[in-house]
């Protein structure tokens, strides 16, 4: 009796050791799972540090690029007609015996003058597209795509609604939208040897749908996604919740781009 008693203890105590064992190897496991965890989370918010800094890296260096451009052509369009127009008024004035101005003259200063005036329109026009109102997004698309097309360099097809909704979108998103449009014409004119661009815009279910696709040599994937004009590109996409597609590939298959924007709601 006694030793079934004994045995009976054993049991007790050996299945309470196993119980415990078993509590503390799921302990452990818990605590290695929330490690993991944590490791997984303090990697994750180390990406998206490097990332914001990349980015903001990227933004500094774009802004200070594109003060260097403005600088370059004030410098080089403006600058130089204005020389070249004070040249031409100093030569007429050089002699005491010099004549009036003939109506040659008047006519080379005047036309040296509206080219000045159509660089400096230009000019600012690409600072601050007129995207609002009753201009609205596509006809600030048309004046971007008008002295593209007719330089006969590259055939631009421009498609859309004939509604209004695209003159109703808030000012953010057709600046940021103009924005990505002229990146991407930038980046076929400079990279992809292009003859050909389309840009569409289509409507469906409260959703902003545009494809823009060129028929150039295509760019690797890598470097779409690494190059400066592309982390612009998808930067002002997430800052408007724009989502995207880009099909592309070396070989002259062309770039395909498809962004999705839910538009906001009128009610």
């Amino acid at each position: 009796m006694q030793n079934l008693e004994d045995n009976y203890f054993i049991l007790i105590v050996m299945g309470m050791t196993g119980i415990c064992l078993l509590v503390i190897s799921f302990i452990l496991l818990q605590i290695r799972s929330q490690n993991k965890l944590l490791k997984q989370q303090k990697k994750i918010q180390e990406i998206e540090l490097n990332y914001r800094k990349e980015l903001l890296h990227a933004i500094i260096i774009s802004q200070e690029q594109e003060r260097n451009r403005i600088g370059i052509d004030l410098h080089d369009e403006v600058g130089t007609r204005l020389s070249s127009l004070r040249m031409i008024i100093e030569n007429f004035a050089a002699g005491p015996n010099m004549p009036d101005p003939t109506p040659a003259f008047k006519l080379q200063c005047k036309g040296i003058i509206d080219k000045a005036i159509a660089d400096v329109r230009d000019i600012a026009h690409n600072l601050s597209p007129f995207t609002t109102g009753a201009y609205g997004l596509i006809e600030a698309i048309e004046d971007l795509c008008d002295p593209i097309h007719q330089s006969e360099k590259i055939a631009i097809s421009l498609q859309y609604p004939e509604n209004d909704a695209l003159h109703r979108l808030p000012d953010t998103l057709a600046l940021a939208l103009y924005r990505v449009i002229a990146e991407l014409i930038h980046n076929t004119i400079k990279h992809a040897r292009a003859g050909e661009i389309t840009l569409t815009f289509e409507i469906n279910d409260h959703l902003l749908l545009i494809r823009y696709a060129d028929n150039g040599i295509g760019i690797k994937k890598d470097i779409g996604n690494k190059g400066m004009g592309m982390r612009n590109i998808a930067s002002r996409l997430e800052m408007i919740q724009a989502a995207y597609t880009m099909d592309t590939a070396e070989g002259g298959r062309g770039f395909d781009m498809q962004i999705k924007l839910p538009l906001p709601s009128t009610g």
